[in-house]
């Protein structure tokens, strides 16, 4: 295997991961290691360089779809609806269920890929996209620039959807209101994030809609000018210098919003995988084990091969599951890893042996 010419060191890391992958834009010229290339044939050979130490493994588990378990989560406490806590409970693939009931067709359509009978759009495709805008409270019109469908089929999806999922827009309604009222989210453990400018940058962007469309307008004449004269030039220099301000206090306070609902949820599954985290780090600390790393909603384990067994990758997967109560079940899959990215689920591995199992 070819060496480096360098050692690899803390203060070097990134010079030598930038050189190890073509496409640098997507890695961090700072000092974050979480900062890991995409999941390309260029990030595989990134992960591939973390490896545990010579005869340990590592046991790797996820919490799986966490995000939407906890948004079914609050739409069944505290409205009273189950529509999508029922396709948790029922073991059903969120997405294809969500489709087929928002579109009622057959499974068939609603599957990885398949159109719907028509061949005008992707019923999955769609509810992946469309429950993030809905999340934002997004206007139909930009959902259909974004999934390239008309207007139509734009206005018939956002109203099956909320009579499919009756209580979601409330939801993302009434945690946005609650961020205006109170200048704070929260999340299900309490734990808040500040938006103490959101009402009032709310009421001064409201103040200077029409005059902000107004400057719009006037920009997009000037614009259309084929020939411009001198006073054409710098008028629009005085509109962009009129329009920046306003414009950047409107889509800040439109972050605002979509942060107001988002930090509820991600925020709160973030607090369950600390909790995961507290109890896993109490039985590396028992066991001997390290806990390496926790990346986005994932967990990265360091365990002996006299430890790497059924029952501990049970174990893990039990702390992830367990550790905290909603009232629909957490999923997690526990995996064995030689390297980070090369992977085996449990029914694949050879224990006695230590080794993949043979085909």
């Amino acid at each position: 295997m070819a060496q480096f010419p360098v050692e690899v060191r803390d203060d070097n890391f990134h010079d030598i991961v930038m050189k190890l992958v073509t496409n640098d834009d997507k890695i961090s010229k700072g000092s974050n290691l979480q900062n890991i290339p995409a999941r390309s044939k260029e990030g595989a050979r990134v992960r591939g360089a973390f490896k545990p130490q010579e005869g340990w493994f590592y046991l790797a588990a996820d919490l799986s779809q966490i995000e939407p378990r906890i948004m079914a989560h609050i739409m069944w406490t505290i409205y009273g609806d189950n529509s999508l806590r029922s396709i948790f409970t029922a073991g059903r693939d969120l997405y294809t269920t969500m489709a087929m009931m928002v579109f009622n067709l057959d499974e068939k359509y609603c599957v990885d890929k398949a159109y719907d009978p028509t061949g005008t759009f992707k019923p999955r495709a769609m509810m992946k996209t469309g429950v993030l805008a809905k999340s934002y409270d997004q206007q139909v019109g930009n959902f259909c620039n974004t999934m390239g469908v008309s207007i139509e089929v734009g206005n018939m999806f956002y109203e099956k959807f909320d009579t499919a999922f009756p209580s979601f827009i409330n939801m993302v309604r009434d945690k946005r209101k609650f961020a205006y009222d109170k200048g704070y989210s929260e999340t299900l453990y309490g734990r808040k994030r500040r938006f103490p400018q959101l009402a009032e940058w709310s009421k001064i962007v409201k103040r200077n809609e029409r005059k902000l469309m107004d400057l719009y307008i006037e920009r997009a004449r000037i614009r259309k000018k084929v020939v411009k004269s001198r006073y054409d030039f710098e008028r629009l220099d005085t509109l962009e210098e009129l329009i920046k301000p306003m414009a950047e206090m409107r889509n800040m306070v439109g972050y605002w919003e979509r942060a107001s609902f988002n930090s509820v949820i991600q925020g709160t599954g973030a607090d369950i995988l600390k909790l995961n985290m507290i109890r896993l780090y109490r039985e590396c600390q028992k066991r001997g084990w390290y806990l390496n790393a926790s990346i986005h909603d994932e967990i990265k384990v360091e365990v002996p091969r006299k430890d790497l067994t059924l029952e501990n990758c049970d174990l893990i997967t039990d702390i992830m599951t367990k550790s905290v109560e909603l009232s629909l079940p957490l999923k997690s899959d526990t995996v064995i890893e030689t390297v980070w990215g090369k992977e085996y689920d449990p029914s694949e591995w050879d224990f006695e042996n230590a080794c993949p199992k043979v085909a």
